[in-house]
């Protein structure tokens, strides 16, 4: 019985001993970064900092964080954030952040306000940290402009996932979805008068694909080659909207290729976009005459051309395409 005591404290002792020697070295190394980052024009101010955690966890506590990149014009300031990794398995992290922060973006400024926000990373324990996947998860998620009541936006959930694929290297399933979405009053105002629609949208969910040209590490995000689209879906009352296919980038980074256009109760859909500018209504009678040549008047399926920086639905202009490329 002595000698298993004299084990238990032995182990305890060390265990302790390997969790003080890991937070203080952990704590170092994370005052070398932000001072590295202060040096690549990264200002991080904050009022405490510190490693807590014993005996089996490492987490770190940062209060009245303030973030500023002055080059890009951005800040972001919060109360409290607070990330943790167990001890034993410190390539996986896990952030927490405050219900109230606040984003400035330019010209842009906005409170967040949310009931729960947290987001789990787990890397490759590789010392060029690989990302092996990634989930943010923002429960009552409201952002209003800076100092104010007003909404920008609204919804219920916040869901946005990655994972290194299995079908190719240096490729990234991404998954975003957003629930019960609240546009400002003045939008829904426009593009719903009648309100024959629902107050807030179901739901808009992104399922795609992404090619990138390395690999994602502690270096950073390498530039996006392809995106894939398996799905992307809107849903709002009676109207469903889906798109899938492939985009790549033209020589001005702007996305190339076609995508599936499918819109159930395409009329309703079709007030929608002739009120947000996106359609004209002298094109309602050639997309009815597409519809009945598929057998069914009520779904409007229909390719999307992404080309010359342009965006076609058949033959109409739809605007410009998007620059999600880095130009090459």
């Amino acid at each position: 019985m002595r000698a298993l005591i004299i084990f238990i404290l032995c182990v305890f002792i060390g265990w302790g001993g390997y969790w003080v020697v890991g937070s203080m070295t952990l704590e170092s190394q994370l005052k070398a970064a932000f001072e590295e980052a202060g040096d690549q024009g990264i200002d991080l101010q904050y009022s405490e900092f510190g490693v807590q955690g014993f005996p089996n966890r490492f987490d770190t506590v940062m209060r009245d964080v303030d973030l500023k990149i002055p080059a890009e014009g951005v800040e972001w300031q919060a109360p409290l954030f607070v990330t943790a990794a167990l001890s034993y398995k410190p390539w996986h992290l896990i952030a927490t952040w405050p219900q109230e922060q606040s984003l400035r973006i330019g010209d842009f400024s906005a409170d967040i306000l949310t009931e729960e926000m947290q987001a789990s990373v787990v890397f490759e324990p590789d010392v060029s940290l690989p990302l092996d996947r990634s989930q943010l998860v923002a429960k009552d998620l409201r952002l209003t402009p800076a100092g104010t009541s007003d909404l920008l936006l609204a919804a219920s959930e916040v869901f946005i996932a990655t994972r290194q694929a299995e079908e190719a290297n240096n490729t990234h399933d991404l998954l975003i979805s957003l629930k019960q979405i609240l546009l400002p009053q003045e939008i829904t105002d426009q593009i719903n008068p009648d309100q024959t629609l629902p107050v807030r949208l179901n739901e808009i969910r992104i399922d795609s694909n992404l090619e990138l040209a390395g690999p994602v590490n502690r270096e950073g995000v390498p530039p996006l080659r392809a995106l894939d689209l398996r799905e992307a879906k809107l849903t709002w009352g009676a109207i469903n909207i889906t798109l899938n296919g492939r985009l790549t980038p033209d020589s001005a980074g702007q996305a190339q290729g076609q995508l599936a256009l499918k819109v159930e109760n395409w009329r309703e859909a079709f007030q929608v976009f002739v009120t947000t500018g996106l359609v004209q209504p002298g094109w309602e009678g050639a997309l009815t005459a597409l519809t009945l040549s598929d057998g069914n008047p009520d779904t409007l399926e229909a390719p999307l051309n992404l080309q010359n920086g342009q965006i076609f639905l058949g033959p109409f202009p739809l605007g410009t395409a998007p620059l999600v490329f880095s130009r090459s």
